[in-house]
């Protein structure tokens, strides 16, 4: 082989894209289903026996899916939950409202472990795996879906330290706390996590922007005018949080509709 063509050889190579492998790993109370964890237990009772999805993340979902299958990448979907198995057929009701397929981990009767714990230790054991089944030159990207009712933000933020992943968390911010409405409260939020209160923040995050069309876009939007992006129990849950920091009833009441009337303007 002459010396230029060995160049342009190598040239061409090198211009190659390297496989990747994208895994979506996500939460699904509170993520994916509308659960109110932050209710009280009648309210939350009521969102278990209903089982309504955030649909607009079940399209999220498939966009990315479907872009993966569209540049020739994997996609795999891994829903791990910290709900009991014998409480919840996620598999089941992830085929009913059309989720990409994946696998599902949930709590089983045995499982002994704290939420934090069974978390880390069942989305480590997946990494792990996945880590092990890549071929040569390929790379593993890493997206992670939760809300801040418990520890998801913790978990995801330690994993990614600890196995030195290349991941994007997102977490919804169903405490409302994450979300600025007023000076005077204080926002909590971990370093390098995206929170967001609505989807429509959600879908403008530079890293998955490229997955999400023009007609999910304007689907979400015209939800978010219409003020039905969000569930309305959300309203009560800042209204506590108002009350929580020391506001009257009263006033947390008429404070928490101003400042939920001042979010569907903001877009």
């Amino acid at each position: 082989m002459s010396k230029r063509l060995l160049i342009l050889l190598c040239l061409f190579l090198y211009s190659l894209p390297l496989f990747s492998k994208t895994l979506i790993i996500s939460d699904i109370d509170d993520t994916l289903k509308k659960s109110n964890s932050m209710g009280k237990a009648a309210e939350q009772a009521y969102h278990f026996l209903r089982k309504i999805p955030y649909f607009e993340m079940r399209d999220l979902f498939n966009e990315i899916k479907n872009e993966g299958r569209a540049e020739d990448e994997e996609t795999k979907f891994y829903y791990v939950s910290a709900a009991y198995q014998f409480t919840f057929n996620a598999q089941a009701w992830i085929s009913k409202y059309h989720f990409p397929a994946g696998y599902s981990y949930l709590k089983t009767k045995e499982t002994k472990a704290p939420t934090y714990d069974f978390k880390y230790k069942t989305i480590k054991g997946l990494i792990d795996f996945e880590k092990r089944t890549l071929a040569e030159g390929e790379a593993l990207h890493v997206f992670m879906f939760g809300d801040n009712a418990q520890f998801d933000a913790v978990v995801y933020a330690d994993l990614s330290r600890d196995l030195h992943l290349d991941s994007k968390i997102f977490i919804r911010d169903v405490r409302a706390e994450a979300t600025f409405f007023d000076s005077s409260l204080p926002i909590k939020k971990l370093e390098g996590v995206n929170y967001y209160f609505s989807e429509i923040e959600l879908f403008r995050f530079p890293d998955l922007e490229k997955y999400i069309s023009v007609d999910l876009t304007k689907r979400a939007y015209d939800s978010y005018k219409n003020k039905t992006l969000i569930p309305s129990y959300t309203l009560k849950t800042l209204e506590r949080r108002l009350r929580s920091a020391g506001v009257d009833k009263e006033r947390a009441r008429g404070a928490a509709s101003e400042y939920w009337a001042d979010y569907h303007q903001r877009f």
